[in-house]
């Protein structure tokens, strides 16, 4: 028995040392991945959308059914893919990586819950961001502007997103909750979240993944909303030693957006030119929903026991 542990435990080690990014510093590692997903996704993926659909993308004359399948194909081929091919580069354990393994359902449950109960928070943030930045006496123009840039994005996504019957609702969910709640995850709370944890304290790594994360997406006016949310899937991950809750947080809370863009036909409210009277219930729907959320927080934290200290952090 000792002899086949020994003989496993060389193997193991052989496939390490064979691994060309076996000794990479992890910190270095995890800028190669950020590197190569930037690449591969924003400037290949992008590439393949201009050659398909070009200056349709401004005009909205494109066929939503096709865009659609080439998000989420450049996501699985362009995000995904070469996050496992870099982790086999590293040597690594896919299983152990990535934590592929069933979470406590306590905590999955109250990660979950999580997720719901913080959407008012987060769109009471938003709202007073921006109304504050309006606001502001010098700058304000700039801003205007850059808002304006980033609405014409949101509104080419919102074409996407916006279905009309049942079936195409389910493949708007596989589109934009289904598969980026996969690909970013492996990446986000896998290779990097994981990479981090070989060196930097579970806080850091739990705050500098989810930082990460929130850059990833290249939207300033929701950066900080972003950051809340990086930061929260990571903790799931950290506290339920499962990439499986993250997957499911990711999906619902993309999901509860898909899902308000089908049934009342827009999204968010966010707009700082609407008064604040007329917001008065979201801003206290906003307050109840951060509490409910701190509490949750507190609970995962309280279920979790002695499982503070997970492999790898």
């Amino acid at each position: 028995m000792n002899e086949d542990n020994n003989l496993q435990n060389k193997q193991t080690g052989d496939n390490i040392h064979k691994a060309p990014l076996a000794f990479m510093h992890p910190a270095l590692f995890v800028l190669i991945v950020l590197i190569t997903v930037f690449f591969t996704y924003q400037v290949l993926g992008g590439a393949v959308s201009y050659f398909l659909f070009g200056a349709d993308l401004k005009s909205g004359g494109f066929s939503t059914t096709l865009a659609r399948i080439v998000i989420s194909f450049s996501q699985f081929m362009f995000i995904l893919a070469p996050v496992f091919l870099l982790s086999i580069l590293q040597g690594n354990k896919t299983k152990e990586t990535f934590r592929l393994k069933k979470p406590d359902m306590r905590i999955f449950s109250l990660s979950i819950t999580g997720i719901i109960v913080v959407q008012p928070a987060l769109q009471a943030f938003i709202y007073i961001q921006n109304k504050l930045l309006f606001s502001i006496p010098f700058g304000s123009e700039y801003i205007r502007q850059l808002k304006q840039i980033m609405d014409s994005l949101e509104a080419v996504m919102l074409t996407l997103v916006t279905s009309h019957s049942i079936p195409e609702f389910l493949f708007v969910l596989f589109v934009v909750a289904l598969t980026p709640a996969i690909c970013e995850e492996f990446l986000f709370r896998g290779l990097i979240f994981r990479n981090f944890g070989k060196i930097l304290p579970a806080g850091k790594s739990i705050f500098l993944t989810g930082l990460l994360f929130a850059v990833f997406h290249f939207h300033p006016f929701n950066l900080i909303p972003l950051i809340v949310l990086g930061v929260y899937l990571t903790f799931t991950v950290y506290y339920s030693d499962s990439i499986y809750t993250a997957v499911s947080v990711h999906f619902i809370n993309n999901f509860i957006s898909a899902a308000f863009v089908f049934f009342a036909g827009k999204e968010g409210f966010d707009n700082p030119e609407s008064p604040v009277s007329e917001n008065a219930g979201l801003l206290i729907y906003g307050m109840v929903s951060a509490l409910l959320f701190t509490a949750v927080i507190f609970a995962i934290k309280k279920f979790s026991g002695n499982k503070k200290t997970l492999p790898g952090l």
